[in-house]
């Protein structure tokens, strides 16, 4: 089943946010993780206010500076701020001007409320394999890489290919939680352990609990995951703006099929500080053979 909601149940949400006294749930993460389904099903369940946020500051406006992030990832941080800011740079004034005001009265009024001083917060956040969320971000973000609305007959499989190597910056997922969430909330996720055996984690930092949740896990651990956290009962996940149900579609599952990558850039995404704390060594080398590769993990991972 696919979950789909109305604008009136989901904007009821970011009402309940400023006059309800209940503590907000915010599904933050990401993107290309599973978010929309999370939200979806807790909205269903009647359960306000419930929001949906993958940033609560532009990475554009960020300098390398004024973020806590380990040495060893200041480069990948300084390129990821530079991509971020050419996207920007190249937008049409319109959408330019629809992003701008989607990010001040949305995403930056959201979060002065959300983290106000002794309020209590539950943010689910996940977290996805770093190639396979990198494909499928270059996927969702199609339109503007190919300078207009995509079609199955506009560009070939190959040249998709050399697009993404070319043009694609894949290191996003390894930044997000530093770069993003200890940013704007003070959470370290990576202070503290991740149960990979469990398939989900829970940890609690200030007035703010946070679950963790791995996309490549079944449903029915997601779905334990959130009974636990927010104290429900027989919670069903249902899939909701997945890439089996787009124009691309074909053409994404023949990009996957095709795309061969280099050692050096499976050890750059699965040697990374991400990967090697939500990720045993084990599931790694699995995720390389699936992309037709191989990796060996370095000593000393989970």
């Amino acid at each position: 089943m696919d979950l789909r909601i109305s604008w009136r149940r989901r904007y009821s949400s970011y009402v309940a946010l400023y006059l309800s006294r209940s503590t907000p749930i915010v599904v933050y993460q990401m993107g290309k993780v599973g978010s929309s389904s999370i939200r979806n099903t807790l909205l269903l369940r009647g359960l306000h206010p419930v929001l949906h946020l993958h940033t609560m500051s532009p990475l554009r406006e960020k300098e390398v500076e004024s973020v806590a992030i380990d040495e060893e990832l200041k480069d990948a941080l300084r390129r990821e701020i530079d991509h971020a800011r050419r996207v920007f740079a190249d937008l049409d004034a319109l959408p330019k001007l629809r992003l701008t005001l989607h990010e001040r009265l949305n995403e930056r009024r959201m979060s002065r409320q959300l983290l106000r001083p002794g309020r209590p917060l539950k943010i689910i956040t996940s977290v996805r394999e770093p190639i396979a969320a990198s494909v499928s971000m270059f996927f969702q973000l199609l339109s503007w890489y190919l300078g207009g609305p995509y079609r199955p007959d506009r560009i070939s499989t190959d040249d998709l290919i050399r697009l993404f190597f070319e043009r694609y910056s894949c290191e996003r997922p390894l930044i997000w939680f530093d770069e993003e969430m200890r940013y704007a909330t003070g959470v370290d996720i990576y202070g503290h352990p991740f149960p990979g055996d469990e398939g989900f984690g829970i940890l609690r930092e200030g007035d703010t609990d946070v679950l963790v949740l791995k996309t490549e896990t079944d449903d029915a651990v997601k779905e334990r995951g959130i009974e636990k956290f927010l104290g429900l009962g027989d919670v069903r996940l249902a899939r909701s703006n997945v890439a089996s149900d787009k124009a691309y579609a074909r053409q994404y599952q023949e990009f996957k099929d095709r795309i061969r990558f280099p050692d050096a850039f499976f050890r750059s995404m699965y040697d990374s500080k991400y990967a090697r704390h939500f990720y045993a060594p084990a599931e790694l080398e699995a995720f390389a053979a699936g992309w037709h590769g191989s990796f060996e993990p370095a000593a000393g991972g989970r």
